[in-house]
């Protein structure tokens, strides 16, 4: 048996064996680097073998039995961060061949396929997902920085073109990521602040030096600051309304439209402006943002728990809804707040939903396996906050995003 293949083995069992007592030993305080980097190690050998079919690549949602551009995104990512380049490469190459080829003009990537009403297998919806994209673009700038493939640099700079021109548009607040390549009705369209990604705009602007990215990190940043601000959670939406006639942001504030929630959107903000802090110390937008009080630390004091489903005035608008992905994704903003919090919802809610074996909550919560993990993966950066020498943007965010080998 090959090496590695021991040591997964090795890995598999160790996280077995520890799983019982981190769940009662770490309810009292934070879990360590080892224990952390053990169970991120397993929880990725469970999610590949059960979710990233090894024939191919594809992802599965098993929810609805789908694929998303989302699902590939996030399996390129979490390959890159565990230098995994074999799943890294079979997941690009599904996407390329059954989400980006299919659409024809461009090289975005159709956000869903499934089974059709004939039963024939392909795209159901060849619009575009602009975070998904970014990611994919992302994930391959890594690669290439990883693994000196110029094919990985080739592919992500046409992705970029892509990008630029079709998801991105000139507004009287500067230019502005569109959430896809739908159409917009009228003057005014929806923009999702979850989808900005200021991290991966610096690594764009050092590696396609023909955009000029910089001005949607300073978009985002405008953006997220004036949304947060008008809602009285503190909280980021889900949804926001950008005018085209003036620099108008707008909540949809009706009780019955949920657009404005912080709900299962906005929860990812707080993990990607998390990472972008971390990339950029002195970023103090990105600080303002984390360090900024929410009802959420206290909340968790309270209750135990951390809401999904939050009006932008205030009122937890479905209180029976629960998904381990909000543990994961908002650690960012508890670890800027109060970090005695932070410790204890990773002791008592992330360690507690893995379950021996590496799976987190049920099969189906395809969307709580990646959060969880990726809100743990930010949280070992913060245990051992990574010492830059002057080094690139796209080298540092590349170290960074590694789990390094741990001893038991």
């Amino acid at each position: 048996m090959r090496l590695w293949r021991v040591a997964v083995l090795f890995l598999l069992a160790l996280a077995c064996l520890v799983q019982p007592a981190l769940q009662t030993a770490s309810r009292a305080a934070g879990v360590s680097d080892l224990e952390t980097r053990v169970i991120l190690k397993s929880s990725w050998e469970h999610y590949k073998a059960t979710f990233v079919q090894q024939v191919d690549g594809r992802v599965i949602d098993y929810t609805a039995n789908i694929s998303t551009s989302e699902g590939q995104s996030y399996a390129m990512l979490r390959a890159f961060w565990m230098r995994d380049k074999a799943t890294f490469d079979k997941s690009y190459r599904w996407a390329k061949d059954n989400l980006q080829i299919p659409r024809g003009g461009d090289h975005l990537f159709s956000w869903k396929w499934g089974e059709r009403p004939d039963h024939t297998w392909g795209a159901l919806d060849k619009t575009s997902a602009s975070d998904a994209d970014q990611d994919i673009a992302l994930a391959l700038l890594l690669a290439y920085k990883e693994w000196k493939d110029p094919a990985y640099l080739e592919d992500a700079k046409l992705i970029l073109d892509d990008i630029w021109d079709r998801l991105t548009v000139n507004a009287p607040i500067g230019r502005v990521l569109l959430p896809g390549d739908w159409p917009r009705k009228g003057r005014d369209f929806q923009v999702n602040p979850s989808y900005f990604a200021p991290y991966a705009y610096r690594v764009f602007a050092e590696m396609d030096p023909d955009h000029d990215w910089t001005v949607l990190l300073d978009s985002s940043y405008e953006i997220l600051a004036r949304a947060i601000a008008q809602t009285e959670t503190h909280l980021p939406p889900d949804w926001v309304e950008l005018s085209m006639d003036n620099d108008n942001i707008k909540l949809y504030q009706d009780p019955m439209d949920d657009r404005s929630d912080f709900g299962y959107e906005a929860i990812r903000v707080y993990w990607r402006v998390g990472l972008d802090a971390l990339l950029n110390p002195l970023e103090k937008r990105a600080n303002a943002i984390l360090k900024t009080k929410t009802m959420l630390p206290r909340y968790w004091k309270i209750r135990k728990d951390v809401p999904i489903s939050i009006t932008w005035d205030g009122i937890v608008r479905h209180p029976q809804l629960k998904s381990g992905a909000v543990y994961g994704a908002v650690l960012p903003g508890f670890y800027s707040q109060d970090r005695g919090a932070v410790d204890d919802l990773v002791a008592k809610k992330v360690v507690p939903n893995l379950k021996p074996g590496g799976q987190w909550n049920t099969k189906n919560d395809y969307y709580a396996q990646n959060w969880l993990w990726c809100g743990l993966a930010l949280y070992a950066i913060y245990q051992n906050p990574p010492d830059f020498s002057r080094a690139s943007v796209t080298t540092r965010l590349a170290q960074m995003l590694q789990v390094s080998p741990a001893s038991p």
